[in-house]
């Protein structure tokens, strides 16, 4: 069956956006308010962000533990929000049966927030730590020099985050603030609801007038009319970390953005012609991607941002020839070529989960419409105002606070435009896919689902093996060309980081994979020195760009390596076909044969490594604290009592040190897979608390659990279970993502196994925080 679609406008004003998907179980919902940071009034600076914090606070009818924030967790479900320059929005996925539910408690919550005094002053010490993280954050500073770059809007100037300095000591006058915030902008006919699941669209209707009907009516709030952006001046940036080139157009109004999903695909095409592989091919760049931002009503940036090798004038006016005369290029695209990307980049949307999907159509790039006006958009954009950032370590200039935000800008050191001869070359049709020969041997393949549509295979090392990222990041460079090549033949070829592990992903028809296998195998036989430069190099990026970022993510990037223990003294590798019949099975296990790495046979249930505990500390102006407790053995029941454990602990962890004890912005406890192990996750950031009083409250954390945990009451326990049940029996209907968790996760096992009872749980509970002896 087909997606279906409809819009409605309710009798409050309120637009409803409704998608209809049988095919899937988890059901979504987002509502955006038209209004945003830009709308704050000046004298109170961050206003909107305070409010999104509050609104999670409690409403009329949920406390804030029953609400959205504390609800939409214990259901299996993720959820979240954001404050953009123009526009809020709230979002959330669940199952499809618990949609309603959560709109009762997404309705509740922007009509009717409490906005406590005490909790608005525990918001802004909250907001006051993450406006510290992000004076560091290198995306943050980037986002604020590229506003500097155009003028005609004054709010692009101003400062947007909020901090305690900016919201002052008057708690009082400050929830005024936000009431009259709140009542001019969060009405229905100010917001727009976008709902997306299995149910029917006459089902989606009635609960989007359940939901809207609680949101009050009135005048939608009047958009002051800007202006079109002007181009003022170029800088460079001076910012630790892997150098960048940013070229930002000034977009004027448009109604449609599709076309932009279209022109990220193009962007990001990686096969030879395009204008990735020439980048690349004259080591001026190794990656690129596209970043929309709305401004106004009125306008729009749009940024292509690249990372480059040197940071110099002269590469950066070749990256710029190079875009232009791409730019140039695609406005001569065939109707067939243009179908073609459209189908690819949509392809890719459809492969989103619900919850992100209407994110994309929400505020960011929406799926491509067919007579979308191609030529005209791509005109428009090449005689856009356009401005020049550079970002790199050694750009000098002093750092002044721009924007409440400590920027070193310094003029563009530019080079003149060089022209491009050789034309790029766009996908023009599909040879046929020649037949691999098979060798004679046969390679172990473990073959899970026979028969299923959809077949994937999957590669990796196996746990024992050693696996440097030096040896990761060779092979991902040498299937580039592969994996561009059958993208365009509707199939799939990565070789990407999944949970600590690395992973080959191939995915396609029978006659797609067994070309696929045969590709990979050619391109990993020898690795030129070109692709072991441009291996280097984009290591060099990674680490680099761990190493400037926030100190609990440069933690989270340390696990793998902190759980890995290679034991055997050659790389074997486990290969496993989801899905496929025999016949398909056969012949890749020839092809297999031929892998340049050992291919082992995996066993029915693979040895268990025992981890020990995991703790990582950083310490400085933000201090961090990651502890990672594993599971002692992979038996079903444990596995079960282990994600049981993890939706208990996390609301009542978050409540303890975000809320009541305002610890940091970054309060965090989950289940967490990494590097084969399963365990449970504790992330804290601070700005006050040091490593040992983080440590000390997340023990005395875990000393109360082990008490709380006898009296949790009969139906919390049977509640939290079934929900959990729910979760894993929903697979997903994506078929890459379903087949790691066939594979890799054995979701199969887990939702097999029986409940655990109070005295079950207690008893994994000390098998996992006191080891097996005590």
């Amino acid at each position: 069956m087909t997606l279906t679609a409809a819009s409605w406008q309710l009798d409050n004003g309120l637009a409803v956006k409704a998608i209809s998907d049988p095919a899937v179980a988890a059901a979504a919902a987002l509502v955006r308010i038209e209004a945003g940071s830009f709308q704050a009034p000046v004298a109170w600076p961050g206003l909107a962000h305070l409010l999104e914090h509050m609104l999670f606070r409690g409403s009329a009818n949920f406390s804030a533990q029953d609400g959205l924030m504390g609800w939409v967790p214990s259901v299996g479900g993720r959820l979240n929000a954001t404050t953009q320059a123009t526009q809020t929005a709230f979002f959330f996925e669940v199952s499809a049966d618990h949609l309603a539910q959560g709109l009762a408690r997404l309705s509740d919550l922007l009509a009717a927030p409490q906005l406590a005094a005490e909790a608005i002053a525990q918001e802004v010490e909250v907001i006051d730590a993450e406006y510290r993280l992000l004076r560091a954050e290198v995306e943050t500073r980037c986002e604020a020099a590229q506003r500097q770059m155009f003028g005609g809007l004054d709010a692009m100037h101003r400062f947007h985050i909020g901090s305690r300095a900016a919201f002052g000591n008057d708690i009082f006058a400050l929830h005024q603030a936000l009431r009259q915030f709140h009542q001019r902008y969060f009405r229905a006919p100010n917001m727009t609801l976008w709902l997306q699941g299995p149910q029917s669209l006459a089902q989606l209707h009635a609960l989007a007038q359940r939901c809207g009907s609680r949101l009050p009516s009135g005048n939608a709030a009047p958009h002051e009319a800007s202006p079109p952006l002007t181009a003022a001046e170029d800088y460079t940036l001076s910012l630790p970390g892997t150098p960048q080139l940013r070229l930002v157009f000034a977009l004027p109004r448009s109604h449609s953005r599709g076309w932009l999903r279209r022109l990220e695909r193009l962007l990001l095409d990686e096969a030879p012609g395009g204008l990735l592989a020439r980048l690349r091919a004259q080591a001026w760049c190794d990656a690129v991607r596209l970043d929309y931002s709305r401004c106004s009503e009125n306008n729009a940036l749009l940024s292509f941002i690249f990372t480059v090798n040197h940071g110099s004038a002269a590469e950066a006016a070749h990256i710029e020839s190079a875009l232009l005369a791409w730019l140039q290029a695609l406005q001569m695209l065939a109707p067939a070529q243009l179908a073609h990307y459209e189908r690819l980049a949509n392809r890719d949307f459809h492969r989103l989960a619900p919850l992100d999907q209407l994110r994309a159509r929400a505020f960011g790039l929406p799926p491509v419409e067919p007579n979308d006006d191609w030529p005209r958009h791509i005109a428009a954009l090449i005689s856009a105002p356009r401005r020049r950032l550079a970002v790199r370590p050694d750009g000098g200039g002093d750092p002044r606070e721009i924007q409440g935000l400590p920027l070193a800008l310094s003029p563009f050191a530019g080079a003149a435009l060089t022209s491009t001869v050789e034309p790029f070359r766009f996908f023009s049709f599909s040879a046929a896919l020649p037949s691999p020969t098979l060798p004679a041997g046969l390679a172990p393949l473990r073959h899970l689902l026979p028969d299923e549509a959809q077949p994937v295979l999957l590669l990796r090392p196996t746990p024992s093996s050693p696996f440097s990222d030096e040896q990761a990041y060779g092979l991902q460079a040498a299937l580039r060309p592969g994996a561009a090549d059958l993208a365009h033949r509707e199939g799939h070829l990565s070789f990407e980081r999944h949970q600590g592990v690395w992973l080959l992903q191939l995915a396609g028809s029978h006659a797609l994979l067994c070309h696929g296998l045969s590709v990979v195998n050619r391109a990993l036989a020898v690795l030129p020195p070109a692709i072991l430069n441009e291996a280097a190099r984009n290591l060099r990026h990674t680490q680099l760009k761990e190493q400037n970022d926030i100190a609990i993510r440069r933690l989270l990037a340390q696990l793998p390596a902190a759980l890995s223990t290679p034991t055997s003294a050659a790389a074997q590798w486990h290969a496993t076909l989801i899905g496929g019949d025999g016949e398909l099975k056969q012949s890749l296990s020839h092809l297999l044969y031929d892998f340049p790495y050992s291919v082992a046979a995996q066993p029915p249930r693979p040895a268990h490594q025992h981890h020990r505990p995991v703790t990582l500390t950083e310490s400085g102006t933000e201090h961090a604290l990651l502890q990672f407790y594993p599971l002692p053995n992979d038996e079903a029941e444990g596995r079960w009592a282990l994600r049981v454990l993890a939706q208990l602990y996390a609301p009542r962890y978050f409540q303890r040190l975000r809320v009541d004890r305002n610890v940091g912005y970054v309060v965090q406890c989950a289940f967490h897979r990494c590097a084969d192990a399963e365990g449970l996750l504790f992330a804290l950031q601070s700005p006050t608390f040091n490593v040992e009083q983080l440590q000390q409250l997340t023990d005395e954390f875990l000393l109360q659990m082990r008490h709380e945990l006898t009296h949790v009451s009969a139906s919390e326990l049977a509640q939290t279970q079934q929900a959990l049940w729910q979760s894993l029996q929903r697979l997903s209907t994506e078929s890459l993502q379903r087949a790691r968790e066939i594979a890799l996760e054995d979701r199969v096992a887990i939702a097999d196994a029986a409940p655990v009872t109070l005295t079950q749980l207690s008893h994994w509970q000390q098998r996992l925080f006191q080891g097996d002896d005590i």
